[in-house]
Formats: C-alpha cells, sequence, structure tokens
C-alpha cells in the first residue's frame, strides 16, 4: 500500500540569504502544485548556494519521496536525522518511505522513535498499526489502531484498518460498526460498503449485504458487482 506524505516545514535556526529564501518559496508553491520535480529544482538551487540550510534537504526529501524516488529521499532524511535527531516529523517521513519499499521493521522503528519525541502524534500510531499489521503483528496493530481512536483520529482508513483487523480476528459485529464508522466519515468509499457486506453475509445478514454491494458496485468497485452476480442472481 502506498500512502501521501505529510508536508511539514522543519523549523531550524539557518541563516539564509533573500536569494535562498525565494527558491524555498518557490519550491513550496510547486509543492503545493504537485509539481515536485520543479520544486527539486528549486530546493537544489537553495542548496547550491549554501549546502548546510536544513530546511532544503527536509523539503526535497518529501518531493523525491512523492516521485517515489525513495532512495534519494532516504539520503535526505538520513542527512537530517544526522544532524537534527529530534525532529519527529523527519522520523515519520522516513518511516513512510521504509513503508512504501516494504521495509517494515525499520518503518516501525522510525514510527516509534516519532511516538517518544512526540506521544501525540496520533497518525504514528496508525501507520505503525498498518506497518504491524504487514508484518502480522495483529495484537500490536491492534493496539496501535485503538491508540490513535482513543486519541481522536477519525479518519475512513482508520476505522476500515481497524475493521479489517477485526474481521480476521472474527468479530463481525465489531467490524460492522467500524466499517459504519468508515462510510459516515467518507459515505464515498467503496471498499467501506463492499467489507461491510461480506461480513454481513457472514452473518446471514443477505439483504443488508446486497444494498452495500450495490452501493460498491454504484461506486466503481467491479468485485462487487461480482458477487452479486455470484450469490444474489440466478
Amino acid at each position: 500500500m502506498k500512502y501521501g506524505l505529510f508536508i511539514f516545514l522543519i523549523i531550524l535556526l539557518a541563516s539564509c540569504d533573500a536569494k535562498i529564501k525565494r527558491n524555498n518559496q518557490k519550491g513550496l508553491e510547486y509543492m503545493k502544485q504537485g509539481l515536485y520535480d520543479h520544486a527539486i529544482i528549486e530546493f537544489n538551487n537553495a542548496l547550491l548556494k549554501n549546502n548546510t540550510w536544513y530546511p532544503a534537504y527536509y523539503n526535497r526529501a518529501i518531493c523525491l519521496a512523492n516521485t517515489q524516488r525513495y532512495k534519494e529521499a532516504l539520503s535526505d532524511f538520513n542527512y537530517l536525522l544526522t544532524n537534527f535527531p529530534d525532529q519527529a516529523q523527519t522520523y515519520f517521513n522516513r518511516g513512510i518511505v521504509y513503508e512504501n519499499v516494504g521495509l517494515y521493521s525499520n518503518a516501525i522503528k522510525d514510527y516509534s522513535q516519532t511516538i517518544n519525541l512526540r506521544p501525540d502524534f496520533v497518525t504514528a500510531y496508525h501507520y505503525r498499526g498498518i506497518a504491524r499489521f504487514n508484518m502480522k503483528d495483529y495484537d500490536g496493530a491492534l493496539y496501535d489502531y485503538n491508540r490513535a481512536l482513543e486519541l481522536g483520529l477519525k479518519e475512513t482508513a482508520l476505522y476500515f484498518n481497524h475493521g479489517v483487523l477485526m474481521q480476521i480476528k472474527g468479530d463481525l459485529k465489531a467490524a460492522i460498526q467500524d466499517y459504519t464508522e468508515a462510510i459516515n466519515v467518507d459515505p464515498s468509499n467503496a471498499k467501506s460498503y463492499y467489507n461491510r457486506a461480506i461480513a454481513k453475509m457472514a452473518l446471514n445478514r443477505q439483504d443488508d449485504a446486497f444494498k452495500d454491494l450495490q452501493i460498491a458496485s454504484k461506486l466503481g468497485l467491479k468485485k462487487a458487482e461480482k458477487v452479486i452476480n455470484m450469490h444474489f442472481r440466478n
């Protein structure tokens, strides 16, 4: 699974002249537009003028990660953490890169360090839970999902992932409740309707399941139509 990287503007005491600031500002404007290659050029130009201006490394790393140039992104994140080891958001974003390339143990370490530095960094719990889930550490994943919920994170993805875990553990009623919460946050999320339908079918709630499958199909989820054809049409 791929995850978008959050953009945090690192705040460091670093002197720079007006030209560097202009390069950085232009780069940030390009980032907002999703023009990451253009942004990288601006951050490169800033670093050519001052190769110790650390915010440019951070912003460039975000751009590199979003363009799937993970090796280069890791190089920038590693350089930053060598010089500023107390930056929670840098650990967090490096963790996302590790997760994207399948290095889940490394991702878990970075998310854990994020939480150590900032116990209120709620998304780090969710993402660590995802990494633990991918390593089949379901109890660890459940702990992290629950902690994220306790801290007030109300995201479709979190409710959905919690529901998947409940479904794996055989608690179908809890899974249905989670998928319902996911739908309440985002009624256009076809996967939540689909998974809720599958859980309802397992509980012999066929009529309700059919309604969910119809919605999922209308929202463009092709496998929902396949289940309808297989189980609800002669």
